[in-house]
C-alpha cells in the first residue's frame, strides 16, 4: 500500500477525521445538523482571524470568488489600488479590469514585497486597497499590519487576500484595521476544496448594498442575509451552499480550536522553518528573500523542475510547479499548512535528498535531514 504525502499549495493533505466529517448522508441544507455545523464553521472562522466582531460569510466556491466578491463594495469609475507580489496578486488586475474601474497597480519583482515606502509616497484616494497576505506564486508573506496602517490613510476599504495563509500565518483583521479578509477551504485550514470564507468588519458591512458592480452569485450584500439568519439558528437559501464541505469545515475549526491557533501557527512555523533548513543543508535556492518567508508556502529554485516533481511523486511525495512565468521551468513550490509536522517535513528533505541524487547532483547522505535536525536540536523543537 502507498501513502502519498501532498506537500502540495493547495489542496493539502486532510486529516482523516476532518475528511470523514464530510460524509454525512441525508442532511440538506435546511437540516438542523447543517445549521449548526455552518454557524460553528462560520464563528470558527471569526476565531481564526482574531475578530469575534466581524461578519462571516461561507460561499460555494473558491478564493477567486471571494477576490470577485470585492466588487459588492464598488461602484462604477470607483479607483482601486492593486498591490501585487505575484501571480495571484496579478489576479486581482485580471478580475477588476473586466469592470468599469479606476486601477492603480504596484508590482513587486519575484520573491520580493511591494515596499511600505512605496505605498506611503502615494497621494491618491481610493475606494478599495487590496492585498495578498502569503503570495502562493512564491511563497512571499507580506507585512499586512504595516500596509493597512498605511492604508488607512488613503482608501476607505483595505482587503487582504489570506487565501494561502490563514491559520497558518498570524492574522488580526480587527487589530490590524483590515475591513475584509478572506480564504478558502483547501489551504492551511485544511478541509477539502469548494467554500470561500470571508470575515468582514461591521463598517464595511454597513456599506454593502444591493448596488454594485457584484453580479448575482457573488452579490454578498444578498448573501449577508443569508449568513445572518443562519447565525440566528436558522435555515435560509440563496444558492446551494457546499453542504459536505461545511461539515468537514466545522471539524477542522474545531480541531483549530483544541490545538489553539497560536499553537497552530507556531507549528507552521517550525515545519517550515525545518523544510527550509534542509533546502539550505541541500545547497538550493529559495526564492522568497530572508525578510519575506512565510509558514505556509516555499518555493524553490531548481534545475529540471518537472523531473524533480515526478521523482518525488515516484517516492509519494507530490508538490507544485513553478507558475511565475519569470521563473517558470527554473522552480517548484512546496506547500507545508494543514495538519503537517516535523515528520511531515523530514519524509519530504528526505525524499528530496534521494531525488537530487538521482538527478546527478552531488547530494550525501543526510545532507538536508543533518540541517534540519540541528534546527530543531538548536530550537529545542
Amino acid at each position: 500500500m502507498s501513502r502519498r504525502l501532498l506537500m502540495h499549495v493547495g489542496p493539502v493533505t486532510i486529516d482523516n477525521d476532518v475528511l470523514s466529517a464530510g460524509l454525512v448522508n441525508n442532511a440538506g441544507f435546511a437540516s438542523p445538523e447543517f445549521v449548526e455545523a455552518m454557524k460553528y464553521a462560520l464563528n470558527g472562522f471569526l476565531y481564526t482571524v482574531k475578530s469575534g466582531n466581524y461578519m462571516p460569510f461561507i460561499l460555494p466556491g473558491s478564493g477567486t470568488l471571494a477576490m470577485e466578491s470585492m466588487t459588492s463594495f464598488l461602484k462604477p469609475n470607483d479607483s482601486v489600488l492593486i498591490i501585487s507580489n505575484g501571480v495571484f496578486g496579478d489576479r486581482w488586475k485580471n478580475i477588476f479590469s473586466r469592470y468599469n474601474l479606476n486601477i492603480d497597480y504596484l508590482k513587486a519583482p519575484p520573491g520580493r514585497a511591494v515596499s511600505l515606502n512605496e505605498i506611503e509616497n502615494i497621494k491618491k484616494h481610493y475606494r478599495m486597497a487590496v492585498m495578498t497576505h502569503v503570495e502562493t506564486s512564491t511563497g512571499v508573506r507580506f507585512d499586512v499590519k504595516s500596509a493597512a496602517g498605511i492604508l488607512r490613510n488613503i482608501s476607505d476599504i483595505i482587503v487582504a487576500d489570506g487565501v494561502a495563509s490563514i491559520s497558518g500565518e498570524n492574522m488580526e483583521a480587527d487589530k490590524w484595521d483590515v475591513d475584509v479578509v478572506f480564504t478558502a477551504s483547501q489551504k492551511a485550514l485544511g478541509a477539502p476544496p469548494g467554500a470561500a470564507l470571508l470575515a468582514i468588519s461591521p463598517e464595511a458591512v454597513s456599506e454593502l448594498n444591493d448596488v454594485s458592480l457584484s453580479g448575482f452569485y457573488n452579490n454578498l450584500y444578498a448573501w449577508k442575509d443569508i449568513m445572518t439568519s443562519i447565525l440566528d439558528n436558522k435555515s435560509a437559501y440563496y444558492t446551494t451552499p457546499p453542504v459536505h464541505i461545511v461539515f468537514s469545515l466545522a471539524r477542522a475549526f474545531e480541531l483549530i480550536k483544541k490545538e489553539g491557533i497560536d499553537e497552530r501557527i507556531k507549528r507552521h512555523y517550525i515545519v517550515a522553518e525545518s523544510i527550509r533548513s534542509g533546502i539550505d543543508g541541500l545547497g538550493l535556492e529559495i526564492v522568497a528573500g530572508d525578510d519575506y518567508k512565510s509558514n505556509t508556502v516555499t518555493a524553490v529554485m531548481i534545475d529540471n523542475p518537472s523531473e524533480f516533481i515526478s521523482g518525488l511523486y515516484s517516492k509519494n511525495i507530490e508538490i507544485a510547479s513553478g507558475v511565475v512565468p519569470e521563473l517558470k521551468d527554473r522552480y517548484v513550490r512546496i506547500g507545508h499548512m494543514g495538519w503537517l509536522n516535523i515528520n511531515d517535513a523530514a519524509a519530504t528533505v528526505s525524499a528530496m535528498e534521494r531525488v537530487l541524487h538521482e538527478m546527478k547532483y552531488n547530494i550525501s547522505p543526510g545532507q538536508g535531514l543533518k540541517r534540519m535536525q540541528e534546527f530543531l536540536f538548536n530550537n529545542n523543537y
